[in-house]
C-alpha cells in the first residue's frame, strides 16, 4: 500500500509541471488584454477598477472610432494637403500656362489674392487684369463678332492682353503713388461719379446694368471697381504733375496779359497735335479741333469732359481758369475761351497741356527692368496696334 501512495505521488509530481508549463506557454500567447485579470473578487479596493474596465470595454463597441481618432486626424490632414497641392498644380497650370479667362477663374481670382505681376515690389492682382480683358473679349465676341480661333484673332487677343495687362500694372503703381501721397478716393466718390455721368446721358441705373452686361460682361460691382481706378490715376497724375501745372498757371497769365489766343495755342492747323509756341512746348489741341482751334457744340450735348458746361457759363471773349479733363484715357489742364453763343449753340477755343510724369516714370520703371511678369504676353512692338 504504501508503495502504490509512492507511485501516485510520483506521477503526480511528473504531470504537474508538464500541465504548468502548458499553461504558461498558452497564456503567453494571449494578448495582453485577453488575459483574465489577476483576481476577479470586487471590493472596495478594487470596485473603481473593475467599472471603469467594464466601461471602457462599453465605449469602445459604441465609439470604435473614438480609438483611432489620432490616426484619423493625421489621414485626414495628409488627404486635405494633397488635395490643395493638387488644386493649386491644376489652377497654377490653368492660370498661368493656359491662361484661361472663364467665369470660374475669374471667380477663383475674386477669393484668392493670386497676382499676375509686380511694379517695383507692388503686387498686381490677377483679377485686375482678368476684369478687363474679359471685357474686351466679350464685346468684340458679341458686338464686333470677332472670332479669336485665326491667326489673325489669335494676334489681335494679344494686343488686348498686353494692352489690359499694361493697364494693371499701372494700376497697380497708382495704388503704390497713392498711398505714398496719402491720396485717396472713396466708394462714395465713385458712387457719386456713375450717377452724376448717369444723369448727364439720361440713363437709368437699370439701364445702366443692362449696358455693362450686354456690352461688356460686367456686374454693376465691376464698373464700380474700374471708375475707382481710373478716378484714383487721375487724382495721382495731377497731384505728382508739377510742371504741367506750371505751364497751364504760365499759359493763362500770357492769355489774360493779352498775347494771342491762337499764337499761344501754337497757331495750328486743324488738326495739328504737336504746335509748339515760345516756352509753352507742352501745349497742345485736341487731335479733332477744327476751324482754327474753334470748337462747336450745343449746350444740350453730352459732356464728359465738363468742358462745355465750363465754357457756357463764360461771357463771349471770357477765359475760364486752368481746368482738368479727361480724354481718351489721358488727363489734361484746359483753358478754354468763348467765342460765340447763340441760344444753346455755342463756339469756344480750347488749349490743352497733357499730363505726363505719371506715364514717363511708368514707362522708366519697365525700361529698367522693375516690371515682373508671371504670364507670358507679346510686348506692344510684336504685332501692330492699329486698329
Amino acid at each position: 500500500m504504501k508503495k502504490n501512495n509512492e507511485t501516485t505521488d510520483q506521477n503526480k509530481e511528473a504531470k504537474t509541471p508538464k500541465k504548468t508549463k502548458l499553461k504558461a506557454k498558452l497564456e503567453s500567447k494571449l494578448p495582453k488584454s485577453k488575459k483574465a485579470p489577476t483576481s476577479l473578487r470586487i471590493t472596495n479596493d478594487n470596485i473603481s477598477e473593475h467599472r471603469e474596465d467594464i466601461l471602457a470595454k462599453g465605449r469602445k463597441l459604441k465609439y470604435p472610432m473614438q480609438y483611432s481618432k489620432k490616426r484619423l486626424i493625421v489621414i485626414s490632414i495628409v488627404v486635405v494637403v494633397a488635395a490643395v497641392t493638387t488644386f493649386g498644380l491644376w489652377l497654377n497650370n490653368a492660370l498661368y500656362k493656359q491662361q484661361q479667362t472663364g467665369d470660374f477663374f475669374f471667380s477663383v481670382t475674386k477669393i484668392l489674392p493670386l497676382n499676375i505681376a509686380s511694379v517695383d515690389g507692388q503686387p498686381v492682382r490677377y483679377q485686375d487684369y482678368l476684369r478687363r480683358l474679359r471685357a474686351d473679349v466679350h464685346y468684340y465676341l458679341n458686338h464686333e463678332h470677332r472670332s479669336f480661333n485665326s491667326d489673325e484673332g489669335e494676334v489681335e487677343l494679344n494686343y488686348h492682353k498686353r494692352k489690359d495687362l499694361d493697364v494693371a500694372e499701372k494700376a497697380a503703381y497708382v495704388e503704390y503713388l497713392a498711398e505714398q501721397n496719402d491720396i485717396s478716393v472713396s466708394m462714395d466718390e465713385v458712387d457719386a461719379e456713375i450717377a452724376a455721368m448717369r444723369e448727364a446721358n439720361g440713363e437709368t441705373e437699370e439701364g445702366l446694368i443692362s449696358t455693362l452686361e450686354s456690352y461688356y460682361g460686367w456686374s454693376m460691382s465691376d464698373y464700380r471697381l474700374t471708375t475707382h481706378d481710373q478716378m484714383l490715376e487721375q487724382a495721382v497724375s495731377y497731384a505728382i504733375d508739377n510742371e504741367a501745372k506750371e505751364t497751364a498757371d504760365e499759359v493763362l497769365e500770357r492769355l489774360q496779359a493779352g498775347a494771342d489766343f491762337s499764337v499761344v495755342a501754337g497757331n495750328g492747323t486743324s488738326g495739328d497735335t504737336t504746335q509748339q509756341t515760345g516756352s509753352v512746348s507742352s501745349v497742345q489741341m485736341l487731335p479733332n479741333v477744327q476751324n482754327g482751334g474753334t470748337i462747336t457744340a450745343k449746350t444740350t450735348d453730352q459732356d464728359p469732359t465738363g468742358v462745355v458746361q465750363a465754357v457756357s457759363k463764360l461771357s463771349v471773349g471770357e477765359l475760364t481758369e486752368v481746368g482738368r479733363m479727361r480724354s481718351n484715357n489721358t488727363n489734361y489742364y484746359y483753358i478754354a475761351r468763348l467765342d460765340a453763343k447763340d441760344g444753346e449753340d455755342i463756339q469756344y477755343s480750347l488749349i490743352l497741356i497733357k499730363l505726363t510724369k505719371l506715364d514717363d516714370d511708368f514707362a522708366k520703371l519697365r525700361a529698367d527692368g522693375k516690371i515682373e511678369e508671371y504670364i507670358s504676353v507679346p510686348e506692344s512692338d510684336e504685332f501692330d496696334t492699329d486698329e
